[in-house]
């Protein structure tokens, strides 16, 4: 996820708000610890968020099956949107 204004730039969110911002709502995840600057618990597997240049990087490990996993980025991706007040893109990687 990165911000359309600078794309060589990725969205501020404060660490002591990552969670409230980063976390997918209404999933019921839970924190994990592990790489990453937050790891949450989903079904039975992660989703891992990291700061990186290019932008927000998020990645799926575990068993992702029964969710939707672009819908859970796109949702992420509006609700930093709401937070930074910055117009927000994603871009898969495969």
């Amino acid at each position: 996820m990165r911000t359309t204004a600078d794309q060589s730039s990725w969205p501020a969110i404060p660490k002591s708000r990552l969670l409230d911002v980063l976390e997918p709502r209404g999933y019921g995840t839970v924190r994990a610890d592990g790489p990453g600057d937050l790891r949450l618990v989903l079904g039975g597997g992660e989703m891992v968020f990291s700061a990186e240049d290019a932008g927000w990087q998020v990645w799926f490990e575990g068993d992702t099956a029964g969710h939707d996993t672009d819908a859970l980025v796109s949702q992420v991706a509006q609700q930093v949107q709401e937070f930074t007040g910055e117009h927000i893109e994603w871009i898969r990687y495969d």
